[in-house]
């Protein structure tokens, strides 16, 4: 539990220091900002949805090089035939 006295010597160093504990490093002054900033999720976001995107459109051009593939090769099998 915190005395009053250390209360009391808290708010006199957070003032000191302009709202923030005179003993906090800018390594902790950058983990709590990166902490708060939510810019990098929308990012993520939209990267899933660009990879999702994607795997339908792979999976999309696979299915039709296949049914590509089956069709040339029916018609170099008739025209093998006929000639």
């Amino acid at each position: 539990m915190t005395s009053p006295a250390r209360k009391k010597w808290t708010g006199v160093i957070r003032q000191a220091a302009g709202g923030r504990f005179a003993t906090e490093t800018g390594s902790t002054r950058l983990g709590r900002r990166f902490a708060r900033n939510t810019d990098g999720a929308t990012a993520i976001e939209y990267a899933l949805i660009a990879g999702l995107v994607f795997l339908a459109i792979a999976g999309a051009l696979r299915l039709y090089a296949d049914r590509v593939g089956t069709m040339y090769q029916n018609i170099g099998t008739a025209v093998a035939k006929n000639t």
